[in-house]
């Protein structure tokens, strides 16, 4: 198979949130024609049923629409029959006599118990006997029947108790009878206007979500592809590169991540770099460090013994000597203590990292004369273990004591520093701070000042800040300045330590 073959570009394929939209209209269609022909089945169905309840429905009520019309119409005959057969009573005939209402009431009452109440009314109106007993109770009403009682314009009064809801029953049977004989011609119709109306439903719904599907289809494919553009941006070099994705669903996350990683790589590669460059240093450090201690003891005994030897009454030359001598043996010291320098960064020994309590190390800077009158601890209201190599990270804080201490004297202050340091649970590590009172440190030298060589102070190596930031690289940490000032106004160096290593004897 030839090399062609293996390189040969991908078949380009359909775009992600095409797919993911034809995904969406097909599962969104599919119910709906299904439906569609189901509610077609289901409502000829239905119809049929609904036809045969109508028909059934209808009967019963038309029954019951008789049976109720029957009871009315012969509870109105009996109770006329009842008022026939009253004023035709012999004992009734003479109204000049005391009427016995009260037995007549209480003989019908045991053949008819619906009535309640006789009276027997003069022409003019007013009541010429009476008698009646208590109402029966809820549900029910009076319903008054007068007759005339003679030719004498006399009339007999008859309260009988009927129910009061009969008539409204009938009404509303009526009613529903009337409804369920427009429903029955109505139903041949229904099944097509549910089913239009079904449809026309089911369809804005599948429009809606076809729409919302292909928005956030959109959406979704167009943040992946920025993350996959980022990421080919990485490999190609640019490693300056952030996705930067807002939100908190799964991609943001996958966004945040991805930068997480990207910062991560980008501080291993300067660590590394500073590394590299640290280790080219050392190498020359250590080269440095051989040729000058050599030549240094000779030139020393070579000047003392050039003094000592002269024994001549010359003042001026031997005034000259000694000054000379002075000034060799002062430049000597000062490539001796230069030598030493490099010696310890050509020497730089190897972490040995153990379970260190933090309280305790920064405490013993105080021990240190040149340190204590000018060092202000802030420790944390919780104690801090850290593992670390006591001796390196004691160097360390020393080194950056000593800084601003120098800065702050160098600004016109009384060189006070102040160390504080606390720990983060959520992301393992405790922070140590180092504040002076000196002029700050400008943003163009925060990354140049932890180069060898390269110093802000008026005297000094400049390899300080170097070691010391080798020194916390190889503990896994970070030494860096914050941008902003902090309450002492100078400059502030945060030593940043991860809490435990690979021992997990501390957890």
């Amino acid at each position: 198979m030839s090399t062609d073959a293996h390189h040969a570009p991908p078949t380009r394929r359909l775009p992600l949130w095409l797919r993911l939209t034809a995904l969406i209209v097909l599962l969104v269609m599919a119910p709906l024609g299904a439906s569609a022909w189901l509610i077609g089945q289901v409502s000829k169905v239905a119809a049929n049923f609904g036809a045969a309840e109508a028909n059934v429905t209808m009967g019963a009520l038309e029954k019951a629409s008789d049976a109720y019309h029957d009871l009315f119409e012969t509870t109105k005959r009996l109770h006329a029959e009842i008022a026939d057969r009253l004023v035709k009573r012999r004992d009734l005939k003479d109204l000049t006599v005391p009427l016995p209402v009260q037995q007549i009431l209480t003989e019908e009452s045991r053949v008819e118990p619906s009535l309640r109440a006789i009276a027997i009314v003069r022409p003019d109106g007013t009541t010429l006997a009476e008698a009646s007993r208590p109402a029966s109770g809820a549900g029910l009403r009076d319903k008054v029947v007068e007759q005339a009682l003679g030719d004498g314009g006399a009339q007999i009064r008859l309260t009988f108790e009927v129910s009061a809801t009969l008539q409204a029953e009938m009404q509303q049977l009526k009613q529903s009878l009337d409804n369920a004989r427009t429903i029955a011609e109505l139903r041949s119709r229904l099944p097509d206007s549910y089913r239009l109306g079904f449809i026309l439903l089911v369809s804005l719904a599948a429009i809606g979500a076809a729409a919302g599907g292909i928005t956030y289809a959109t959406l979704l494919t167009r943040r992946i592809q920025q993350i996959v553009t980022s990421a080919r941006k990485v490999g190609r070099g640019d490693l300056d590169e952030r996705v930067r994705l807002r939100g908190r669903d799964e991609i943001a996350e996958l966004g945040t991540a991805f930068d997480a990683m990207l910062d991560q790589l980008a501080k291993a590669r300067r660590d590394l770099e500073h590394q590299q460059r640290m280790s080219v240093w050392q190498d020359v450090a250590r080269q440095l460090a051989h040729e000058i201690k050599n030549p240094l003891t000779p030139i020393q005994l070579a000047v003392q013994e050039a003094v000592s030897q002269y024994k001549g009454d010359d003042a001026r030359y031997g005034r000259m000597l000694a000054t000379t001598k002075e000034i060799v043996e002062e430049e000597i010291a000062s490539l001796g203590r230069l030598v030493d320098t490099f010696r310890t960064l050509g020497q730089l020994p190897k972490v040995s990292a153990s379970p260190i309590a933090l309280a305790e190390l920064i405490e013993e800077l105080q021990l240190q004369p040149q340190l204590a009158a000018r060092l202000e601890l802030r420790p944390p209201p919780t104690p801090v273990v850290v593992r670390a190599d006591k001796l390196l990270l004691k160097r360390v804080l020393v080194n950056l004591v000593e800084n601003g201490i120098h800065a702050g004297q160098e600004a016109g202050s009384d060189g006070k520093v102040v160390v504080g340091w606390t720990a983060d649970p959520a992301t393992d590590a405790v922070r140590i701070t180092v504040d002076d009172h000196g002029k700050g440190i400008p943003a163009a030298d925060r990354d140049k000042i932890f180069e060898p060589y390269v110093t802000t102070k008026a005297t000094g190596t400049g390899l300080g800040l170097a070691i010391s930031r080798k020194i916390v690289i190889e503990h896994g940490g970070e030494l860096s300045v914050t941008p902003e000032r902090p309450p002492t106004g100078g400059a502030r160096f945060v030593v940043s330590l991860p809490l435990r290593g690979a021992d997990q004897s501390l957890a």
